[in-house]
């Protein structure tokens, strides 16, 4: 790593759970129970040995606060974690729209920590990359800015932001997603974006720029405005490299709740993408204030069990069963009930008796006494089946959960 280099941990953007009724900040989205999306983004930063990092985000909410304030206290090596309030944004637009702003409200900055290159990364979706190999790329190819990509199958192309890239990995071309990608790539896939760049700080000023009057842009709009003003490199993440860590970098970008699902269904395999336990690559969770997990036995002595499953501090497993399950924090299991290939988010309750077998359950929701959710074609409403076949079942409102005192 050339240099001194300042980290931006943008937030913003609607996550994936806006389909169970949460339409909080993405970077609050829970994943493998105990962490939420930004902690991953922190951890990318601090592990890559990238400082100072500062936390950015047009609106940040009371909950984004407080997360971070615990964060700070879990890890003495997170500095600055408060989030900056941007200002003039009364939408938070695309990735690349963000990433602008936050870019633009932070170059002061910039030139206060004389930094050489500025990291940009986005809370809504995990990311687990080594910095310092991007960051080595990006010198090597003496771009203003260096996009992390990875290839995608063809079948992804649509739904995500695809880049041309030349045999020199300086990028040709943004096109719209709409386009049909005949044209052969490399490993027959085409490179999307991670959400993630580099910047050469002296390029910042062209940067902000070329972008003036992009803030409603799509994100190949913008991305393609740089194109024709910048040198513009692609770091194929595969080529890089965690320590600890046999494969390539980790991406989890969900497009879909059903993609969302399926990263967390991973976890619960033995031998997940995503690790969890490097100890040469730690993750931090921040302080839930709550218990360690307990699975304990009924009044009539049956044992509660967990088998393949991710348990939350907090979460408590009484007399009933989970397989193959993400259990978040708080989460009580009642006698007699068993929950399969399931993600439980924060709070949730299965009551006595009650059966969940593939189902996504929004925080703070109740499976009452004996229910049944993935059993059958109809769930009771609010509780729904998506194409998939895969059961959502909506979380409590914010406003419910303070009336029942939870």
């Amino acid at each position: 790593m050339r240099g001194r280099v300042l980290g931006l941990v943008v937030t913003g953007g609607n996550g994936p759970l806006h389909g169970l009724g949460i339409t909080n900040d993405a970077a609050l989205t829970p994943f493998a129970g105990e962490y939420r999306f930004i902690d991953f983004a922190l951890a990318t930063a601090t592990n890559s040995g990238v400082g100072p990092v500062y936390v950015v985000g047009s609106r940040p909410s009371a909950a984004l606060h407080a997360h971070l304030g615990r964060a700070a206290r879990a890890g003495a090596e997170l500095r600055r974690p408060f989030p900056l309030p941007l200002p003039g944004s009364g939408r938070d637009g695309g990735r690349a729209a963000r990433l602008v702003r936050a870019l633009a409200g932070t170059a002061q900055l910039v030139r206060h920590h004389r930094a050489q290159a500025i990291v940009v990364l986005t809370a809504d979706h995990i990311l687990q990359l080594d910095l310092r190999q991007l960051l080595e790329a990006h010198a090597t190819l003496a771009a203003d800015v260096t996009l992390a990509t990875l290839p995608v199958p063809m079948a992804e192309a649509l739904s995500r932001t695809v880049l041309e890239v030349g045999a020199d990995r300086r990028v040709v071309d943004v096109p719209r997603p709409s386009v049909d990608w005949s044209r052969p790539l490399p490993r027959g896939c085409a490179f999307a974006w991670t959400g993630d760049l580099v910047v050469r700080a002296g390029a910042l000023a062209p940067l902000l720029a070329a972008a003036r009057g992009g803030a409603r842009a799509e994100d190949h709009e913008l991305l393609g405005a740089l194109v024709q003003r910048l040198a513009v490199g692609a770091y194929d993440g595969l080529d890089n490299r965690i320590p600890g860590v046999p494969e390539g970098a980790y991406w989890h970008d969900p497009t879909t709740l059903e993609a969302y699902y399926e990263a967390q269904m991973d976890l619960c395999t033995p031998h997940p993408a995503l690790d969890l336990y490097n100890v040469a690559w730690p993750l931090l969770p921040v302080a839930s204030g709550l218990g360690p997990a307990k699975l304990v036995a009924d009044a009539a002595g049956h044992a509660g069990q967990a088998l393949n499953s991710l348990v939350s501090d907090g979460a408590i497993i009484r007399g009933g069963a989970v397989l193959n399950t993400v259990v978040g924090h708080g989460v009580v299991v009642e006698s007699g009930a068993e929950v399969e290939d399931s993600v439980l988010l924060d709070g949730c309750r299965i009551g006595r008796g009650a059966r969940v077998r593939r189902a996504l359950v929004g925080a703070g929701a109740v499976v009452g006494v004996a229910g049944e959710i993935g059993y059958g074609p109809s769930p009771a409403a609010p509780a729904r089946v998506v194409d998939s076949g895969l059961t959502l079942v909506p979380a409590v409102a914010e406003s419910a959960l303070a009336a029942a005192g939870t």
